[in-house]
Formats: C-alpha cells, structure tokens, sequence
C-alpha cells in the first residue's frame, strides 16, 4: 500500500512539472531573418528630396537684362496674287475649290471704267492635329504650305506617374524590390515635305529627351530614383494625307523604331 501510494504521488508530480513548462520562444522576442524582405522601405523615414543628397556647391547665377527687340513685317497677300495695287473701285469676295480640292479665296475686282478682274488666290493649307506613338507618347502637329510645306510637331510621354521620387537615391542602398524601369519621353520634330495632290511625303529633324528610372515597390507603394538621362537628336519620315476637311498623318523614326499615328482637320 505504501509503495502504491508513492508511485502515484511521484507519477502526479512528473505530470505537474512537464505541464508547468513555458517555451524559451515567448521570453525571447524572435529575431527577424536576414532574408526576410522589407515590408516597408526606410526610404519612407526620410525626406525625398533630402534623402542621400549629395553636398552642394553653389555658383553665381548671371542673369540677362539686355531688352529683347524684334522686327515686323508684313505684306500684302493679294498683290503678289496678282491684284492691282491702285486703280480699282471695289472688290466682291467669293471661294473657289482648286483641282486638289482645297478651298481658296478669291476676289473679283472693279474699276471706274467697268473693267472687272477675278483674282483666284492660292492661300497655304493649315494642317493641325493629335497623334500617338508605339512609344506610349501622345502630341500634336502643325504644317502649313500648298505644293511644298512645314512640318512641325511635339510629343511626351502619357504614362501616369504614382511613385515617390528620390533624386538622389542609390542602387547601393535598395532595401526593397525593384520591379522595372520608368520611362519618360519627350520628343520634338521641324521639317518640310512636298505635295502630290492631296498626299504630302516629309522628312523631320528633331531631338529625344528620355528619361529612365528605377522603379521599386513597397507596401505603401512605388519608389522611383534615378537610373540614367539620354539627349540626342533623332529624324524621322512620314506621309500626310488630306480627306477633304480630315487629315491622316503616318511617320516611322528608325533610330528608336517608334511609329506615330495621327488625326487632324485642314483648311
């Protein structure tokens, strides 16, 4: 009876030991893995604008007060059309459609004796419009001219930007992940082209401004910091058709391989 009575006070005192057991885990906080990712980046702690910002060196700034002049200048459209200058009474105005389909001006003249002379004027066709680019740039143009004319256009890159931007920030100092590189473009063109009718071929100059950032993602959302700048000069070729009032631009650059797509009215 006795051994019975201390068997079970031994066994019951085991049980109590083993259940009165706490787990080192729940006084020792769990140190977090060095390779865990960051949830949210320390980038966010700190100024944007002030955040790796290299020391500055300030330089005197020379500012310009010379005035600035220009010469104007004009002339009188319907005497180099062949209007008289002197000698005529009045002058009814009308339009005329030419063998293009473009409309144009065009006056009939009286004299004191009777005399009338009609004057079809060759006013320049106006082209303006909007285009897209394969690029994700959205622009618009202009040209003016009739057999021959200018071109010119400006394009920028559509693409909404929600990130917080660091200028100064480093690969080197990335705590975060990078997902891909935020592109910006700015494009601008100047040139001339021929018409054939109603269908214009040109050829463009202009120059490319691109602007490249790495782009990261945290919890809270996109970081952007600098990756590289690119300014070069570019050309490109296009065809620029008139449907009578509609005007339908295409152009290819094969430095960037871009193509541009527009719409526009003429008149």
């Amino acid at each position: 009876m006795k051994k019975f009575i201390f068997s079970s006070i031994f066994i019951l005192s085991v049980q109590i030991f083993a259940f009165s057991q706490t787990s080192s885990w729940r006084t020792t906080p769990p140190s977090q893995n060095s390779s865990t990712n960051t949830t949210t980046s320390s980038w966010r702690n700190q100024n944007p604008t002030e955040f790796n910002k290299p020391r500055e060196v300030r330089t005197p700034v020379i500012i310009d007060n010379r005035p600035f002049g220009w010469n104007r200048w004009e002339w009188n459209r319907w005497s180099m059309w062949g209007a008289p200058g002197f000698g005529w009474n009045s002058w009814f105005p009308f339009d005329y459609w030419n063998s293009w389909g473009y409309r144009q001006p065009a006056r009939v003249f009286y004299y004191d004796n009777g005399r009338k002379d009609t004057i079809f004027g060759k006013k320049p066709v106006y082209n303006f419009g909007l285009q897209m680019s394969s690029s994700n740039q959205i622009g618009g143009f202009f040209a003016v001219g009739t057999k021959s004319y200018f071109i010119m256009e400006y394009n920028s890159t559509y693409q909404k930007d929600n990130s917080t931007f660091f200028p100064y920030g480093n690969i080197n100092l990335v705590d975060f992940p990078l997902v891909d590189d935020l592109v910006k473009l700015k494009t601008y063109y100047v040139g001339i082209g021929k018409r054939f009718k109603r269908t214009g071929v040109h050829m463009m100059v202009g120059g490319k401004n691109e602007i490249v950032r790495y782009r990261g993602k945290d919890d809270i959302g996109y970081i952007t910091f600098p990756k590289y700048e690119d300014n070069s000069m570019t050309i490109k070729f296009g065809i620029l058709h008139d449907f009578k009032t509609a005007s339908f631009k295409i152009d290819y650059n094969p430095i960037i391989n871009n193509f541009y797509f527009g719409l526009g009215l003429n008149f």
